[in-house]
This record gives C-alpha cells, structure tokens and sequence, in this order.
C-alpha cells in the first residue's frame, strides 16, 4: 500500500466521523488557511508514518507500513472539558480496530493524551491510532 492509499483512507474514516462538523476539522496542508476562531470545538488531523518492514519476500516483496494517526482535539480554555472528553471518546469508537479491507489497512488501540491549556485559548486532548497497512 502507498503513502498516498493510506493517506485516502485516513482522510476518507475521518471525514466519516460525524462527531464535530467536517469544517471544523484541520486536515493537513489543506489549500485553505484554518481559522478555529468562533468554534466551539475542533480538529487537528495528522498521519505520522512509522517504520516500514518487508516480513514475506516470497515472489517478491510484501511491504508493511506502520504509523499513527494523530487527532488533536481542542475547546476553548475554561469552558470545561466534557464536549472535548466526548468527541475523544467517540473518536476511539470510530477508529478503533477499524480495518479497510481495500488494502488491508487495520487500526489498534487508540490513546488519549490530555496537553491541557496550549496557551492559545484552547484546552487540547490528542488521540493517538496505530496501524498498520500491506
């Protein structure tokens, strides 16, 4: 599978999650500037490719890519953190051993990680999915 395939899929399962809206969502290098400003809640998406190995060789070369998906979750600074705990939470639902049968293309466990108060006006929690593509 590609750089390129598994970036699609990524962008495809979160643009399926209707959990906050899909303007609300920061993919990356998107052609438009993101601007959070007047958001209630919103969304940060990365795909951090891992190492890749080649455990078959057979015929030829069975390539296996790993990586994490990193949706960094943010609501303004003390205005509470159950809007931001539930979108974690649903998040996990949503991507958790997903598996793309195109590929294949399969989640593991997600994370959380509370970063709290980034010094902007936004209270962050990151969810962190491994996976691993063929």
């Amino acid at each position: 599978m590609t750089f390129e395939q598994i970036r699609g899929i990524v962008i495809g399962r979160m643009n399926a999650w209707a959990g906050i809206p899909s303007s609300a969502v920061d993919y990356p290098n998107s052609p438009q500037p993101f601007d959070p400003s007047g958001k209630t809640i919103w969304a940060r998406l990365a795909d951090v490719p891992g190492l890749s190995s080649a455990p078959e060789v057979g015929i030829g070369p069975c390539v296996r890519r790993t990586g994490v998906i990193v949706i960094q979750i943010f609501v303004p600074t003390y205005e509470g953190t159950l809007a931001i705990t539930k979108a974690a939470d649903a998040l996990v639902e949503h991507f958790e051993y997903y598996s793309d049968s195109s590929g294949p293309f399969d989640c593991f466990s997600a994370s959380a990680q509370v970063v709290g108060d980034d010094g902007l006006g936004w209270y962050q929690v990151n969810v962190r999915i491994p996976y691993r593509a063929y």
